[in-house]
């Protein structure tokens, strides 16, 4: 019997929903096929009876693989009070706590360290004076100076030490400069031999290795771009200088942005960082080389786990429309732009982690009404500046010649941040594996990337409380840094209720293993 086209209806829109269910099905299986990182173990916890209202801690790993903690009160601009200064060992035990008077007027501004002794800096009142606490791991007794800097206009961003002189990499306005405080002398020297402005600097690390304070800056003349890499020693005089430029002929498209210096002997070096086509702004992947300029360049359409962070479809047409542009000898340029994270020594060589970020933006829309059409009456548009919007972070691994060995990603959760800063903390397992993670509502939210293998973007867990009947009521200001290795502390204020008895406010730190 012929079908009628009623029938004909029924049957096509029975079929196509059918066809809906196998493919959501299939891409159901197909998402659980992905595999998961294993949750992390929560071992050793301490806590600290505190609450966010008066108080403030600063959570500092030391280089023996102990852990800082410097307690301040937030009232203490107004009047003195203490700081205290704990030092935990690997299992949080507390092997030292000591209190020492702090000034009045003055504010916790960076701590750096060594093997020796913690270095606490402080803002006083006067915005050109620092003043400085040199503290004894070993006993907590201080030493205290005070010291002026060449300007009152400076805003200082880092501080490292070597060999007890401490550097600080400040700006005047947007210009770079670097001091020298000398805790013997009152006054702080400006290094003359790094130029450039906020966004050109790349790196600033202390090498215990080779005993060098080194810096990388980007620089260019409109036309041509190079990385200047510059090594001074613990009196700030420069011990070496190297320039890194892409070849000298007419038409070269690979402009150098910032980059990464891997620590170790000074002829074994590598940079890593990003090149942009023809432009300093966008990244167009990511380059390797000596500092004798044996350039490498891995464009991010290389990379194979780049675009994952996207739905397979996009995934898909992504690799097409860079074939397509590669077919006719032309780049794709996209408005990528990545944060380098410092490189991790890694067992295959090196490690860096970049997270790709954009600035973000609002509408606001107002209306004027002035009676005269010439001021344009009406409603109006304007565009306001949100902050810093990061999508996802990527992973790459390098031997130590500078191949790219793997690569892989981690989908961020799309927030939008004030200030450009890294949102992920990194630390590389025993067997090679790097796990990223970053706290959120109340729970931490991880991945630990491998060679060659997809794995879910959706890992989270509670952070685990003392006791397993507790429970959270409230958290605040959560944190995490990485101790070592594969180990993280994460911190942050909590308000808990125990089954019995009231309820108490603490600063906790709660180590967290990935292996």
């Amino acid at each position: 019997m012929p079908l009628s086209y009623r029938n004909i209806y029924y049957w096509c829109l029975l079929l196509s929903c059918w066809g809906a269910f196998s493919c959501a099905s299939a891409n159901k299986n197909k998402s659980s096929e992905i595999a998961k990182t294993p949750a992390p173990a929560q071992t050793y916890r301490a806590e600290v009876e505190s609450n966010s209202f008066d108080d403030e801690h600063w959570v500092h790993p030391l280089p023996d693989s102990s852990l800082l903690l410097v307690s301040l009160k937030r009232s203490s601009w107004f009047s003195k009070a203490p700081f205290i200064i704990t030092k935990y060992d690997k299992q949080l035990k507390q092997v030292l706590r000591v209190e020492h008077e702090q000034k009045s007027g003055s504010n916790l501004y960076k701590i750096a360290s060594d093997r020796n002794k913690a270095y606490l800096l402080f803002a006083p009142r006067d915005p050109k004076r620092l003043q400085l606490y040199q503290v004894d791991l070993s006993n907590g007794s201080y030493v205290y100076s005070e010291h002026v800097m060449p300007s009152s206009n400076f805003n200082i961003k880092e501080m490292k030490v070597l060999q007890g002189q401490i550097f600080l990499y400040a700006l005047e306005h947007i210009k770079l400069n670097m001091l020298l405080l000398d805790p013997s002398k009152e006054e702080l020297r400006q290094l003359p031999a790094v130029f450039g402005l906020e966004d050109d600097l790349g790196e600033f690390r202390v090498d215990t290795i080779s005993n060098a304070v080194e810096f990388v800056v980007a620089e260019s003349n409109g036309w041509r771009s190079r990385l200047q890499t510059k090594r001074m020693n613990a009196s700030g005089d420069v011990i070496g200088t190297y320039f890194l430029q892409p070849n000298m002929q007419y038409r070269d498209d690979n402009t150098l942005q910032i980059a990464r210096l891997t620590p170790g002997d000074t002829l074994q070096k590598l940079l890593i960082g990003t090149y942009g086509y023809r432009t300093s702004m966008f990244a167009r992947g990511l380059f390797s080389s000596d500092l004798t300029g044996n350039i490498k360049y891995y464009d991010f359409s290389q990379l194979e786990y780049f675009f994952e962070y996207t739905s397979p479809r996009r995934q898909r047409k992504m690799k097409a429309k860079f074939a397509r542009q590669e077919a006719k000898g032309k780049p794709l340029v996209l408005r990528y732009r990545l944060l380098l994270h410092p490189i991790m020594p890694h067992p295959l060589g090196y490690a860096i982690v970049g997270e790709v970020y954009y600035p973000q933006y609002r509408s606001y829309q107002y209306t004027t009404a002035s009676g005269n059409p010439n001021f344009g009456n009406g409603p109006h548009t304007r565009q306001i500046y949100d902050g810093f919007r990061f999508t996802h972070a990527i992973a790459c691994v390098f031997d130590r010649q500078g191949n790219l060995l793997w690569d892989n990603s981690f989908r961020l959760s799309n927030a939008t941040y004030p200030e450009l800063a890294p949102t992920v903390e990194a630390g590389i397992t025993p067997n090679g594996d790097i796990t990223l993670v970053y706290p959120k509502e109340e729970h931490l939210h991880y991945k630990t990337l491998k060679p060659g293998t997809s794995l879910s973007n959706e890992e989270n867990v509670p952070i685990k409380l003392k006791e397993e009947t507790e429970k959270l009521v409230s958290s605040d200001q959560e944190g995490i840094v990485q101790w070592y290795g594969s180990h993280f502390i994460s911190f942050g204020f909590q308000r808990i209720r125990p089954a019995d008895g009231s309820a108490r406010s603490v600063f906790f730190l709660q180590e967290v293993v990935y292996e």
